[in-house]
């Protein structure tokens, strides 16, 4: 992987941790590789997750208009007829971070909607997550980023596990928690479809677990390293822990804070002592 990524140029790869799970070791034969144009963005999509996108550079409009050709509203003039991607609607999106490097291990997204802003060409274009790949080569660069990409086995029976159906149903709960604790919290008005995602009710283990991992954009590297595990049911355990320590430091700070605005230190407070602070730059948010 190393070296077919040194193309790239600038953009060094990440160095992943080892994917060691059984799903690696399927038979090369049962596994897809195509060609697929390529997003890179300081934003990871994941599967089964919604990812908005505003597209205004110019080579991306060419491309974005390319892959909805087909649809009345697109801009005739910026479609590449001749493009093997042309009327697609399918593209690949890996995450880059902040010095540049680009993750190996990205998202197929399928555009499902978008609105043409006529007066200066930008696009608003909302996509769905549709399955994980891994870049094995880099065929092209410029106008945009071109590879073969190899589609990612998954869990196909995890669904229909009893263990995982009930894991997802806990880390599901415990997501709805931090959700009615953080608007709380914050006093946050918030909508119903926000409180409880339609999502948690309808995706299955392996779904949802992705799902799940797209509340955590406020620390990328994590959800990285959640697109890149091939586990649903390690990804639904770390999920389950990451929101446990959220749920109690929203339940403690909940307290605290009751505790001072009904008048005083809280019992058995020393006077005088340090104050109590809850560490909320350590707490991830969903």
């Amino acid at each position: 992987m190393m070296s077919s990524m040194r193309a790239l140029g600038h953009r060094q790869p990440f160095v992943s941790r080892s994917r060691g799970s059984s799903a690696r070791h399927i038979c090369q034969a049962l596994r897809t590789t195509k060609q697929l144009p390529i997003f890179p963005l300081n934003v990871v999509a994941l599967p089964a997750a919604t990812v908005p996108l505003m597209i205004f550079e110019a080579r991306y409009r060419v491309l974005f208009n390319t892959l909805l050709d087909g649809h009345p509203d697109v801009e005739e003039g910026l479609v590449q007829k001749d493009s093997p991607f042309c009327g697609t609607k399918k593209f690949g999106m890996c995450f880059v971070d902040n010095e540049g490097r680009l993750a190996s291990i990205g998202t197929t997204l399928e555009i499902v909607d978008f609105a043409h802003v006529k007066q200066d060409g930008r696009l608003f274009v909302t996509n769905k997550g549709r399955e994980r790949f891994q870049i094995k080569s880099v065929i092209k660069e410029k106008p945009v980023l071109l590879c073969e990409v190899e589609v990612l086995p998954e869990d196909e029976e995890i669904d229909q596990s009893p263990e995982a159906r009930e894991l997802a149903k806990e880390v599901s709960d415990l997501l709805r928690a931090t959700i009615k604790l953080n608007v709380k919290m914050n006093n946050i008005s918030a909508s119903e479809d926000a409180l409880e995602p339609e999502e948690l009710a309808e995706l299955g283990p392996r779904d949802l677990s992705y799902f799940i991992a797209s509340f955590f954009s406020d620390v990328k590297l994590l959800q990285q390293n959640l697109l890149e595990e091939d586990s649903t049911m390690a990804r639904l355990r770390r999920e389950k822990e990451i929101l446990g320590e959220t749920v109690r430091y929203y339940s403690a700070a909940s307290a605290l804070k009751m505790a001072f605005s009904t008048g005083g230190p809280a019992e058995g407070s020393a006077e005088g002592g340090s104050s109590a602070k809850g560490s909320e730059g350590d707490a991830p948010k969903a």
